[in-house]
């Protein structure tokens, strides 16, 4: 019976894993426990371990044991940091049932990108329809506290934009499942069809560091196009003279969208050490030289810069330190942080190891890319941590991971 019920969920999760990821962060995050525990459970069964031995995962499991065994003991607050290193496991074991179990072929991975694709055109138009007529198709109105922000099928939440400037590159992988675009040039329109609608559609969000994240992780993709399409160069500059040309039109047609996307993100770039961003970077400088070595303890960021007397300062300081570094370094120390990049240095290795093999240039810088959106340091916005923006970044590793075996 067990085992029926295994076959079951792993047939119809690719289908509806789009959904229990995106919507709810809550779902998202028994989603991931739940694929974790039956992967736990199938490799019990099959008495297959080969899959800890990969380095990737034992550099996870050595972060892992540095948070159990000396950051948790450590904190500020050691039995809340011990529960939260305790779940932290989860996320490595997601990646790896994604990589090695639930989408570890092209009939599954063909399956789910479908239904991604279909997830995000309801998205996609459900943000539009509330730009143009203030609600979407729920009734959820534009954000209250900033009306140039949108919130799409999120309800209260304005975060339609992180999820588009993330999602949006798995649907990039499309022209290696569908016959009808794999020729050089059909991929290469479809790929720039995608990202002229994700540029279009994250700069109506409002959400300046989704746009930041989608441009430069389009530029990583137009250098992997470049190399892999050589013949078709001057097809594929056409494409970036189209999403610029757009893009500029845009800061005509939307005009209040361009005093907050370029305007007022200039403005702040130029005065960056008086602006809110500097006074939140400031105070996660502090919190982390309370112990730069072990760091304060894991999640416990908002505890310690409270105690330091920042809340309250401004808008946002003490709630996350909108830096992946800097929350690492904060929370882990310079040991953590070095660990946890241990893991994704790793994972690119074995990436690169993969594509340049076989010369699969645009596979490559795709799935580079799904590691430099979600992990380049100097990156800021939502927690790393944090359980929607964990499913997606660990979502991405084991895709990218179980790319190489879709053939």
């Amino acid at each position: 019976m067990l085992n029926n019920i295994s076959a079951k969920f792993k047939h119809l999760l690719p289908i509806s894993l789009p959904l229990l990821l995106i919507f709810y962060r809550g779902i998202a995050d028994v989603t991931v426990l739940l694929i974790g525990l039956v992967f736990l459970y199938q490799s019990y069964k099959s008495n297959n371990w080969q899959w800890v031995k990969q380095q990737w995962f034992i550099f996870s499991l050595i972060f892992w044991l540095y948070l159990l065994l000396i950051n948790s003991p450590l904190s500020i607050n050691s039995s809340e940091s011990a529960l939260y290193s305790l779940a932290f496991i989860r996320w490595p074991l997601f990646a790896m049932a994604i990589s090695m179990w639930l989408l570890n072929n092209n009939a599954s991975q063909k399956y789910f990108l479908i239904s991604l694709a279909a997830t995000f055109f309801f998205i996609t138009l459900d943000v539009w329809w509330q730009y143009f007529f203030n609600y979407d198709f729920f009734g959820n109105p534009r954000y209250s506290f900033t009306p140039e922000r949108l919130t799409g099928p999120f309800r209260d939440n304005p975060m339609p934009g992180i999820f588009m400037a993330r999602y949006f590159f798995l649907l990039l992988y499309l022209g290696y499942f569908i016959k009808y675009i794999q020729t050089p040039t059909k991929n290469t329109s479809f790929i720039f069809l995608i990202l002229l609608l994700g540029t279009l559609s994250i700069y109506i969000t409002g959400e300046r560091m989704a746009l930041i994240i989608f441009i430069s992780g389009a530029s990583l993709v137009i250098i992997g196009l470049f190399l892999e399409y050589i013949k078709i160069r001057k097809h594929i500059f056409f494409g970036l003279f189209l999403i610029v040309s757009c893009l500029a039109i845009a800061q005509q047609a939307f005009p209040n969208l361009n005093d907050r996307m370029i305007t007022d993100l200039l403005h702040k770039l130029s005065n960056f050490s008086s602006s809110d961003y500097m006074l939140v970077f400031k105070s996660a400088y502090a919190v982390w030289m309370e112990n730069p070595i072990f760091g304060i303890g894991f999640h416990q960021y908002r505890e310690g810069c409270i105690a330091l007397g920042y809340w309250g300062t401004s808008g946002g300081v003490c709630m996350h330190p909108h830096n992946i570094s800097l929350e690492l370094l904060s929370e882990t120390g310079i040991t953590g942080f070095i660990l946890y990049y241990l893991i994704i240095i790793s994972v690119a290795f074995s990436l690169v190891k993969d594509f340049l093999h076989s010369k699969s240039w645009l596979l490559l810088f795709l799935s580079l890319n799904l590691l430099f959106i979600s992990f380049f340091p100097l990156i800021g916005g939502m927690s790393l941590f944090n359980n929607w923006i964990g499913a997606i970044v660990w979502l991405f590793i084991g895709w990218a991971l179980a790319i190489p075996k879709k053939n």
